[in-house]
Order: C-alpha cells, then structure tokens, then sequence
C-alpha cells in the first residue's frame, strides 16, 4: 500500500517520504523540518495537492491526461 513516512535525519530534522507499493521511495520532502508537526503537515498539503499537479515534460509541454487513458499508456499523450 501507497504510504508517507516521517522520520529524522541524519541533521536531526524531520523529513517525509513517499513509499510505493514495492517498499521503494517514490517521492520526498526535498527538505528538513525543525519539527515532526511541520514534516507530518508538509506530506499532508502534498498529499492534498498532488492530484491537482500537472504532470510536465522539462520542456514545459503538459500532459494531457485523457489522451493517455483513453490510448491505454502506451501512446506519446504529449
């Protein structure tokens, strides 16, 4: 299952991370909290926010989600 995880660092801050469903890191803070409150409310506004994220190409070309489905994900949506 899809979860966050909060933890400390090696700097003694407080940092969240994505794991994915094979136990592997998917996502994470970036940065560390000086409290587990702030690192458990940064993975909280992501998790909120996240579905709303367009999904980009580095050239600035979004996705265009539907296109995908409807294609089954094997076609360029771009």
């Amino acid at each position: 299952m899809l979860r966050f995880e909060v933890y400390k660092d090696r700097a003694d801050e407080w940092r969240w991370r994505l794991i994915a469903n094979n136990g592997k890191t998917i996502a994470d803070s970036g940065e560390g909290y000086a409290s587990e409150y702030n690192a458990v409310r940064a993975a909280a506004r992501t998790k909120e926010l996240a579905p709303q994220a367009p999904v980009k190409r580095t050239d600035g070309t979004t996705l265009r989600e539907a296109k995908i489905i409807e294609a089954g994900y094997s076609a360029d949506p771009f």
